[in-house]
């Protein structure tokens, strides 16, 4: 019953009044809102018992105490391998699955995604479904609805597990969030709408709440939202800790290992073009030109596939056949992390 009294009022109107809380959180929506679709984003969380940090979408209207439309994806700080999913319809009507991870999603980036369509949702983590829904209530969820992310303290215990103070500050980490438009004629069900890579806070795209809720430890702040290196970093602290342009700086971010990679250079029309395949997805900001190195070589530019695994250099003049010695050094760190002998050939 408490928990559904939180989530009851969670989505009140973002200008409501409420009384100063110990602790300052954030939370971000979309201005529009959709009607199906696929819903992906590529986040991590943070190791702290008592909070938790979303990705998901919900009906924001007057109307939602008895209309009630959201799809989630949950981490709860407590867990180190799990991750919460719900599909919540009509009077606050709950369908929530717990779903066991492989990994610790603290620990590194994942990409989450939810399918929604008129008969079924389905929920994946990198790529690969583990769990779906269909039934009655499916047909229930028709309304359109708005992408939301936040992070926040809970005060049911029973749920997200006793709140330690001494963990603050705290970040959700996003990379990117995409929306695919759903196409049911075609034979591709999902097209690719739009992608954000944060780069910056697209006020066209989104807003900052103000509010907080009965539940809730904190007050969400749009001080508490901002981007770094291609990150939206949503932050968790005290009341009177200012979340500053140079402290957001100087934040570590971590889990971008990048694994072994192969490499290949070869003469296009007028361009050399050196394509480097990672063995496994990456962030983009390990994509950056300035992260590569040919000795002798110009790099003008590096362009990053929508696999997540390719990346592209453009660079000046190179001579087919000669080897040349490719150094990869990922952001945050120094010395020679990878190198890799290139022998450019003729297309």
């Amino acid at each position: 019953m408490k928990r559904l009294i939180l989530l009851f009022l969670f989505i009140c109107s973002t200008t409501m009044s409420v009384q100063a809380k110990k602790y300052q959180g954030a939370e971000i929506r979309t201005n529009e809102s959709f009607l199906y679709g696929r819903f992906e984003v590529k986040m991590k969380s943070a190791d702290a018992s008592g909070m938790l940090i979303s990705f998901f979408t919900f009906f924001d209207d007057p109307s939602f105490a008895t209309n009630w439309n959201e799809i989630d994806i949950e981490i709860l700080g407590r867990y180190q391998n799990e991750v919460q999913f719900n599909a919540i319809v009509g009077k606050h009507q709950m369908n929530e699955k717990r779903q066991i991870l492989n990994f610790n999603p603290h620990k590194d980036f994942h990409t989450y995604a939810f399918d929604w369509t008129p008969e079924y949702i389905s929920w994946s983590v990198d790529g690969q479904e583990v769990y779906k829904q269909t039934g009655e209530h499916i047909g229930k969820m028709n309304k359109k609805q708005k992408i939301m992310m936040n992070i926040w303290p809970s005060e049911f215990w029973e749920w997200t597990g006793p709140w330690d103070p001494t963990k603050v500050p705290l970040y959700a980490m996003y990379d990117y969030v995409k929306y695919y438009e759903y196409k049911p004629k075609a034979t591709e069900k999902f097209e690719l709408s739009w992608e954000d890579n944060f780069d910056k806070i697209d006020n066209n795209r989104w807003s900052f709440a103000t509010h907080s809720f009965d539940g809730n430890a904190c007050t969400f702040d749009p001080a508490n939202a901002k981007v770094k290196d291609g990150y939206l970093i949503l932050t968790l602290a005290n009341s009177d800790y200012e979340v500053t342009e140079e402290k957001i700086a100087d934040l570590k971010i971590e889990g971008n290992s990048v694994g072994k990679a192969s490499v290949n250079a070869a003469f296009i029309a007028s361009e050399t073009i050196v394509k480097i395949t990672f063995a496994a997805p990456v962030n983009r900001v390990n994509a950056k030109k300035e992260n590569f190195k040919i000795d002798g070589v110009e790099i003008m530019k590096a362009k990053f596939a929508m696999d997540m695994t390719n990346v592209e250099l453009i660079t000046s003049s190179m001579d087919v056949g000669k080897e040349y010695v490719l150094q990869f050094t990922p952001p945050g760190q120094t010395g020679d992390v990878y190198i890799q002998n290139v022998k450019l050939v003729k297309q």
